[in-house]
């Protein structure tokens, strides 16, 4: 089934949105992947629409993926054109025969075309993986037992090849977040062969040894905890250990499932390291419920939070932000429109799978008049309505949202450590809001500096001892070999590697 001009209308419009939405987009292992014959994707399902997007616009050399639909939405022949020109394959779910449930399936397969699915059926917010359902395992099987019983040639003569899966964890560590990081990590394919001799017999046993080695397979892509407490202190201490870093982090997954296999091992027989974990969780809880960051309290590691250091801090982000608004101004009005419906489509969104698809839905829906009235005042305003005027404000408009998207990062993570700074001078300086926060916010310092040693206690005991410590230790001294001679270092490099003095002397 051939790809047409739908297909990639849809992926030129993903490919704008998620440029638009995220920071980043980091590839990890592409080389597991293989470079011909027919693949089934099998990928975590987190975040809505969003994922088929991710797994569609990165995917290595190009290559097109067809997805599942019910055969129902087939039935009108507009709905059919357009489906089938995106390359989305029916599947009869009304019948229990797997040779025509996944029909059109094998006929993309047979042509050495890939289908990508979502095992878990359902996009959700958990702390591990949903469960897994067993539709992938009976497709890839049953179409190796079709070729195997009629392996008649293609068209073009080549004989059918059977398909592998291939597991990708599709991690965000904010998921629902603006300027955040997604991370595409692939396995290992999975080869049906093994599998075989078991579905001759029992199908349905194979298909469940062949899901469950699929789950498996992608919980080692992926972040997996048991609850969100465990998940939650493992992603503040991550934050207290390798500051500035958070999707960003080359090693995101490693460190942080690391963390997560080490208070599970060493709660249960260590009290010092369970409540280090309550510890961690009640210091997340408190920062979201004033707003705060760990960022803006860190800043006072060497010092009391005082009337004086908190003034000068925010008069200091202040000026700076001051000096960097003529240029950022022009962008920041033209797209305000984008940014207050987004910030009301994710804050009115009660399941956060969800907000990051409505932001970006809403703001496709906007950037059309947003643009369209931008360019039309350009044109009459600043190049007269002229003919050539028409083609110079074309030009004025594409720089102006290309300069606006490539410099918002820094900009925005500025914004938001403003914004965190006022509410600091409020509580310490003004005395002002609902709680009287000033008490909250120093005892949060101290909240944070017991967390921030107990973290670094825990890696030093424990480093020789647990596996899980051991590749979080292994990870930290990546970092202070990066540095090199802290004599010479100097900026912000000097100012992170103090963070790690206490790790130098291993």
């Amino acid at each position: 089934m051939p790809f047409g001009l739908g297909h990639e209308f849809v992926i030129l419009v993903s490919r704008s949105a998620l440029w638009s939405f995220f920071v980043d987009i980091k590839l990890q292992d592409e080389h597991n992947i293989p470079t011909e014959g027919p693949m089934i994707v099998a990928a975590t399902h987190h975040n809505m629409i969003v994922d088929p997007a991710v797994l569609s616009v990165t995917f290595p050399d190009h290559r097109r993926f067809h997805y599942w639909a019910k055969d129902s939405m087939f039935k009108h022949p507009l709905a059919k054109r357009f489906l089938e020109n995106c390359g989305v394959v029916p599947v009869d779910r009304k019948t229990r025969n797997n040779a025509q449930l996944y029909a059109a399936t094998y006929d993309v397969m047979r042509l050495g075309e890939s289908v990508a699915v979502f095992p878990e059926g359902t996009s959700h917010t958990l702390p591990h993986l949903g469960t897994f359902k067993d539709g992938t395992s009976f497709a890839a099987l049953e179409y190796a037992k079709v070729i195997e019983e009629d392996p008649h040639p293609n068209a073009d003569g080549s004989l059918p090849r059977k398909a592998v899966i291939l597991p990708v964890g599709i991690v965000y560590p904010e998921k629902s977040k603006y300027r955040s990081v997604a991370i595409v990590k692939y396995g290992k394919p999975l080869h049906v062969d093994p599998y075989m001799d078991t579905y001759y017999q029992d199908p349905k046993k194979a298909a469940k040894q062949l899901t469950a080695d699929l789950r498996s397979a992608i919980e080692g892509l992926t972040v997996n905890a048991p609850d969100w407490e465990s998940r939650d202190a493992a992603e503040m201490a991550r934050w207290l250990l390798f500051p500035g870093e958070n999707g960003s982090m080359r090693d995101y997954i490693s460190v942080t499932q690391s963390l997560i296999g080490a208070f599970a091992d060493l709660s249960t027989s260590d009290p010092d390291i369970a409540l280090l974990e309550q510890s961690l969780r009640a210091y997340k809880m408190e920062l979201e419920a004033l707003s705060l960051k760990d960022s803006h309290i860190a800043k006072y590691n060497e010092r009391d939070i005082t009337a004086a250091s908190t003034t000068m801090e925010l008069l200091r982000r202040t000026m700076a932000s001051m000096i960097d608004l003529p240029l950022f101004l022009p962008g920041l009005v033209g797209h305000l429109p984008l940014y207050v419906a987004g910030y009301y489509a994710g804050k009115f969104e009660i399941y956060e799978e969800v907000r990051a698809q409505n932001k970006i839905f809403l703001g496709l829906l906007m950037v059309p008049f947003v643009y369209i009235l931008a360019f039309i005042w350009g044109w009459y305003t600043l190049f007269g309505g002229t003919f050539f005027g028409f083609f110079a404000a074309l030009a004025t408009l594409g720089v102006f949202v290309w300069y606006h998207v490539v410099s918002i990062d820094e900009r925005y993570e500025n914004f938001k450590d403003l914004v965190g700074r006022w509410r600091l001078f409020d509580a310490v300086v003004l005395g002002r809001g609902m709680w009287r926060r000033k008490d909250r916010i120093l005892q949060l310092k101290q909240l944070r500096d017991s967390n921030l040693q107990g973290v670094r206690r825990m890696v030093k005991a424990y480093k020789g001892k647990n596996d899980h410590v051991h590749a979080v230790w292994l990870a930290i001294r990546s970092r202070v070999k990066q540095f090199g001679d802290p004599a010479k270092l100097h900026g912000r490099r000097k100012k992170l590697a103090k963070q790690f003095e206490w790790s130098f002397e291993e």
